[in-house]
């Protein structure tokens, strides 16, 4: 979720600023608001390509960004389709899949999917098989220079951001990895 005041959200998933996009190829997972999509757009990338999973998830985001939020997207959404990127309403693992089977590499890969789970428990491997497996597939399609975005989540679940930290350490290839402290004004809590 999304608030028209969350855009400190927005730049600290792309990379608080310090990231040049322009002439970039960028793989974002989820971002149905629009956000992140907007935000890029305006750097000039030379292709974005914004996977979104359900249909009539799309249409209800749409129509609530459409109508409460534009600020947020401005007119990214207003089409699939425009000059420097593409809206896929699919399932993301199938399309991390193909790209990697296809040898498609990006510069950028930008997940926006769910946060990382709140449970502590290590029992729960399907949560986190997921999440191994979005990592594992986006570090097949992204650039031996490329960079990975995601969101954490709040800073006083440290059992759980330190379980995230874990499966870093379990993926098919190393990886380096940094952390950055925003406050969200919609959660009223520092992420």
């Amino acid at each position: 979720d999304l608030a028209e005041s969350d855009l400190a959200y927005t730049r600290a998933i792309m990379g608080s600023g310090k990231e040049d996009y322009t002439g970039k190829e960028v793989l974002i997972l989820g971002g149905g608001d629009g956000g992140i999509l907007y935000e890029i757009v305006k750097l000039k990338p030379k292709m974005v390509t914004m996977v979104e999973i359900s249909f009539d998830k799309w249409q209800i985001i749409h129509f609530n960004i459409l109508n409460y939020m534009r600020k947020t997207c401005g007119d990214v959404l207003d089409n699939l389709k425009g000059e420097c990127y593409q809206v896929l309403i699919e399932d993301c693992i199938p399309v991390l899949k193909r790209y990697a089977k296809e040898g498609r590499m990006f510069d950028y890969v930008i997940n926006d999917l769910t946060a990382v789970p709140i449970s502590t428990s290590p029992e729960e491997d399907s949560t986190w098989e997921f999440l191994r497996l979005i990592l594992d597939l986006s570090m097949k399609v992204l650039k031996q220079d490329g960079k990975y975005f995601t969101q954490g989540n709040c800073i006083n679940l440290t059992d759980a951001l330190t379980l995230y930290e874990e499966q870093l350490s379990r993926l098919y290839c190393p990886v380096e990895f940094s952390k950055e402290i925003v406050c969200v004004p919609s959660y009223m809590e520092l992420y």
